[in-house]
């Protein structure tokens, strides 16, 4: 799994832009889960394409929400 952004720059990251980005890829891999759903007929490659960008979403917010907790940050 590809990570989305690196530790480092994750560690720089002012609190304020934390919690936007994990509004952004909550917000994202929900609204791609939706398309997923909704759209059943999807050849399985695109159908997998798609999955991949969710598991990269949900891979993002496990990252952010692991430095939150490191530096104790609540949403």
């Amino acid at each position: 799994m590809k990570q989305m952004y690196h530790p480092s720059d994750l560690a720089a990251m002012d609190p304020l832009v934390l919690m936007k980005n994990l509004d952004h890829v909550r917000m994202t891999s929900r609204r791609l889960s939706y398309i997923l759903q909704q759209q059943v007929h999807l050849y399985v490659p695109e159908a997998n394409q798609l999955r991949e960008q969710i598991d990269r979403y949900v891979e993002a917010e496990r990252q952010i929400e692991s430095e939150m907790a490191r530096r104790r940050i609540r949403a």
